[in-house]
């Protein structure tokens, strides 16, 4: 056997084998003995068929599937003998059979790239910090109480306490073209909406039409749509009194005021900015390092990130009671669509995977059993059935890793806060 691998990229690799003929013809042999007692031909005791009857009617067929598995073995025999780590699944690209020359095969197959780690110590990272004012805590206990509210029919548009809905048309269209008209309903509470439309619509009255130029949301300019709205319906928006009895519903039990529930809510934002700022800091801090590594990603690695997140995006719509593929639409587009995506998040894979071996990071039975610990009275589970599970899991492993790596990487950048953009 004669054996040649070409490099064909960063990632890719062609292994060319050339099998003598006398190999090929032995393993032609052995193939129509090993099936000749299953083959039954008219004429013929079960397996007594002659062996040239045999080639003749199924011939092409038992020699092509010996051929394959003749490329499988020796794959596997190089892949041993030279030590190679292949990823993903090989593919034969190749596969020629002449009488008198042997058999030629080539196998393409992927490994990960080499990566050399670049120097990242004191990279300046400037990350966005989240706090929690009084109104954030006033808007979302606003929101909270307007999921228990009360919407009564009416013909004005008295205050911001209103959902209304209207159309809108615009006035200014190209010659030839007719006006297009879109319905929507809007809470004028909410504090998306826009203030010039807001101001507009308080007073109104159902069966009003008024005209109002709007700044376009989706454009940088200040170009304004000249639009006609029509006011369809409207609706008075009461809500809850914060009684004992709604504060605990709202709070579940947790508080029994107004101020309770104003300082329980202040928590739970808070506890998110936090979060927001740390996965923000974390994301910055990923960028940066992949601007600094410049490398080819293996498209297997790329094809498992994929398919990973159109497992969890098919979990998240079954959580929240939705269609599976709600939101994937084509599932090949939605591939195509995200696949820069996903070769960004399997190339920060290989290079957190290089970074935790350079640096030695591991998750150690004191990790897990400091995890243990602390999750067990979280979740009312005994530290030891916890610690036995996390002990057999790999992804608690792993999450472990990424902490650790987290802190490594924090203590090597320098990192600078910002106040984030207010929204």
């Amino acid at each position: 056997m004669e054996t040649t691998i070409h490099t064909r990229s960063q990632v890719l690799r062609e292994l060319e084998i050339m099998v003598p003929e006398a190999e090929v013809n032995a393993a032609f042999d052995e193939a129509y003995r090993d099936i000749r007692p299953k083959i039954a031909l008219p004429g013929f005791r079960a397996g007594k068929a002659p062996i040239s009857l045999i080639k003749k009617m199924h011939g092409e067929s038992i020699e092509g599937d010996t051929l394959e598995k003749i490329a499988q073995e020796k794959f596997k025999q190089v892949v041993e003998e030279q030590k190679i780590e292949p990823i993903g699944t090989p593919v034969m690209t190749d596969l020629h059979r002449h009488h008198g020359e042997g058999a030629h095969f080539k196998i393409s197959y992927e490994v990960k790239p080499e990566i050399v780690l670049a120097n990242f110590e004191g990279t300046e990272i400037e990350y966005p910090t989240y706090t929690i004012s009084d109104s954030d805590v006033e808007d979302r206990i606003h929101y909270l109480r307007f999921n228990y509210s009360e919407k009564t029919p009416t013909d004005t548009v008295a205050d911001l306490e209103t959902i209304v809905g209207l159309t809108f048309t615009e006035r200014s269209v190209p010659e030839g073209e007719e006006p297009k008209t879109e319905q929507t309903t809007v809470y004028l509470k909410d504090p998306q909406i826009v203030t010039e439309l807001r101001d507009a619509l308080v007073g109104k009255k159902v069966g009003d039409a008024f005209d109002i130029d709007l700044p376009r949301t989706d454009s940088e300019t200040k170009e304004l749509m000249e639009l006609t709205i029509n006011v369809l319906s409207a609706e008075k928006v009461t809500l809850p009194e914060m009684t004992e009895e709604f504060c605990k519903k709202l709070s579940r039990d947790k508080s029994a005021t107004e101020l309770e529930v104003r300082l329980l809510v202040r928590q739970e934002l808070e506890e998110n900015a936090k979060r927001r700022t740390q996965e923000g800091m974390e994301s910055l801090m990923v960028n940066a390092f992949l601007s600094k590594h410049d490398f080819l990603v293996p498209r297997t690695y790329t094809y498992v990130v994929i398919d990973s997140m159109i497992a969890e995006a098919k979990e998240e719509n079954k959580r929240r009671g939705y269609p599976e593929e709600y939101g994937l639409g084509n599932e090949e587009e939605y591939r195509k669509a995200a696949w820069g995506n996903a070769e960004m998040r399997a190339k920060w894979l290989l290079l957190r995977d290089k970074l935790v071996e350079a640096m030695g990071i591991t998750a150690s039975e004191e990790d897990l059993t400091a995890m243990a610990e602390r999750d067990a009275e979280q979740y009312g589970i005994a530290k030891e059935n916890l610690l036995k599970y996390y002990l057999s899991n790999e992804e608690i492993k792993e999450r472990i890793k990424s902490e650790k790596l987290v802190a490594e990487l924090k203590n090597q950048f320098i990192l600078k806060e910002k106040p984030a953009e207010s929204k």
